[in-house]
């Protein structure tokens, strides 16, 4: 019911859209985009990790505007809002979630100052890193949601489904660490940030979430600086250092050994570069956690045993994109280093490969292989996960006014 609500949206919205007239460049700007991803998954595990093979349907669509008035010939204010609408149609691990506002927050851009944006969104350390989910195609790559359908969660959890077991067993997306898990605002708590604007190539970003409990974090922090320069017309790139840091949430050292749930100080940091040669795309990324994240095992008088040491992963990929297909490949490794034990560690590769059709709709195939390390197990897990989808993107028009 909900995709269906939202694919009448998106065709009653694409009408109108398109039916709007170019006036005056200089009064407002509008832009309605919407997209659907109807999926096909199949995965098998090579080991004893998984019994039998695993295959899913599911879908899951956007709709998002973007709205700015000007005030003054240099200054704007507006809004962003993004709905998003999970909807599995078959599956027995995913979960549907309800109609939910992905995004929405104000904005005030100034063209020599930059802009400040307000309310429910993205920390500006996730919106300028630089990771292969910037070039990647298909569904994604390493990126994407293919974890979904695999276990990684290691063999005394086989029978629990696919899925990652987040912040205990492996670092499993090559994302900075607010998006891999799960901090964000919630109700009654907003993230407020600033963007520069672009001076001498450079552009710095900063974003506070002024939150005493967030997932065991407090006053949490992102920021980013790139640098965006070119060699020729055919030949440019992109460089960005981003981090995210918070204190943990407790204020009793002898309570930070008794807690299982306390965290260790949030320090990650990602170091990319995006360099685009014609047609060709080539990523390279690097990022630590060090020793963020939920504490292992914490048992008082012995608060060494089962600590996380050390947190990296390696992201990296080449993208070709032109008028008629993209394809992609991705690779990604890391590692979770645990006091008194091995290190737990996920490596995957991805091939994709997207088609248009017509009317920005597009078919597409992944092909990841995965490899996890868990020195609990008696044996290694490896296994493939096959995906096969239709993308329905609507980008009606910016409107301007």
């Amino acid at each position: 019911m909900r995709l269906t609500l939202v694919l009448f949206l998106f065709f009653l919205f694409y009408n109108n859209a398109t039916a709007k007239a170019v006036l005056d460049k200089k009064i407002f700007y509008t832009e309605l985009n919407g997209n659907i991803d109807l999926k096909f998954g199949y995965a098998f595990n090579q080991s004893t990790f998984g019994d039998k093979s695993r295959e899913k349907v599911s879908s899951c669509s956007s709709l998002s505007l973007h709205y700015l008035q000007s005030v003054h010939p240099s200054t704007q204010i507006g809004f962003f809002v993004r709905v998003d609408s999970p909807d599995v149609i078959s599956s027995r691990t995913l979960d549907i979630k309800e109609l939910d506002i992905g995004q929405g927050y104000f904005i005030i851009k100034n063209k020599g100052l930059g802009s400040i944006e307000y309310g429910r969104k993205d920390l500006v350390s996730h919106d300028m890193l630089i990771n292969t989910s910037k070039i990647c195609a298909a569904a994604g790559g390493v990126n994407g949601d293919w974890a979904n359908y695999a276990n990684l969660r290691g063999e005394h959890k086989k029978s629990e489904g696919a899925g990652y077991d987040k912040d205990i067993i492996f670092w499993v997306k090559p994302n900075i660490y607010s998006d891999y898990s799960g901090l964000k605002c919630k109700s009654g708590a907003s993230v407020i940030s600033y963007i520069s604007p672009e001076i001498y190539n450079f552009q710095f970003g900063i974003s506070y979430v002024p939150r005493e409990d967030n997932f065991y974090y407090s006053n949490l922090i992102g920021a980013g600086l790139s640098y965006r320069g070119s060699l020729s017309e055919d030949i440019s790139f992109i460089a960005a250092a981003t981090g995210e840091f918070a204190r943990q949430n407790y204020t009793d050292k002898k309570e930070s050994l008794s807690n299982p749930n306390c965290n260790n100080q949030l320090r990650h940091w990602n170091l990319g570069v995006n360099i685009k040669c014609f047609n060709f795309n080539y990523v390279f990324s690097h990022g630590s956690g060090g020793n963020s994240g939920r504490r292992v095992g914490v048992v008082p008088g012995e608060e060494k045993k089962g600590e996380v040491k050390n947190t990296h992963y390696i992201n990296a990929g080449i993208a070709y994109h032109s008028d008629f297909s993209k394809l992609s490949f991705t690779y990604f490794t890391s590692g979770r280093e645990i006091a008194n034990l091995d290190a737990n560690e996920l490596s995957a590769y991805a091939v994709s490969l997207e088609y248009p059709l017509f009317m920005g709709t597009s078919y597409y195939f992944d092909a990841i292989k995965f490899y996890t390390k868990e020195p609990k197990a008696r044996s290694n897990n490896s296994g493939y996960v096959f995906l096969a989808g239709l993308k329905l993107n609507f980008c009606p028009a910016s409107i301007l006014a």
